[in-house]
């Protein structure tokens, strides 16, 4: 036998302890991170479902406020011509659709409430995605509302001051 090949023999016998520990040591550093990532997935869900319960108590606010807003509109058509009445009852149509969105709301928490233990997390991150795009919706159609009130101030203004200029 040639004298490199008994070298490296005794070689390797001296560090198999050594490649044992190294393996020990990823075998413990690979379950140490499966064991973070499973962690980590067990908080992510309650957080993500406490976002998506603020972002549901965050849109059935605006819905309320959005109602409420609808509700102000007939004080102010009254005193307006019938033409600029008719435009602006068009608004009041909005209506049922706050309803239907409110009950839609519910059902989405009664959902939550039986499903939300078991749900995916991608059902989850859903849901969370589908609350913020009606909200934003929401948050334009308040726009618009506001708009559309501010139109019939500006007119129920400039119809009293006619209505001064011309006793």
């Amino acid at each position: 036998m040639l004298p490199y090949m008994n070298a490296r023999q005794t070689i390797g016998q001296e560090d198999r302890p050594l490649i044992y520990l190294i393996a020990v040591v990823v075998i413990v550093a690979v379950a140490a991170a499966l064991l973070l990532v499973r962690e980590r997935r067990f908080r992510r869900r309650p957080r993500l479902l406490g976002e998506i319960m603020d972002e549901a108590d965050a849109l059935e606010r605006e819905l309320h406020e959005c109602r409420s807003r609808l509700r102000e509109i007939p004080a102010l058509v009254t005193t307006l011509p019938p033409a600029a009445q008719l435009s602006a009852r068009a608004t009041l149509v909005a209506e049922p659709q706050v309803q239907a969105a409110l009950r839609d709301l519910l059902s989405h928490r009664l959902w939550l409430r039986e499903h939300g233990a078991t749900a995916t997390l991608a059902e989850l991150e859903s849901a969370r995605g589908a609350l913020a795009g009606a909200k934003a919706a929401l948050a334009t159609q308040l726009e618009r509302l506001a708009s559309v009130r501010s139109d019939l101030e500006a007119a129920r203004a400039a119809q009293t001051t006619r209505a001064d200029a011309h006793p």
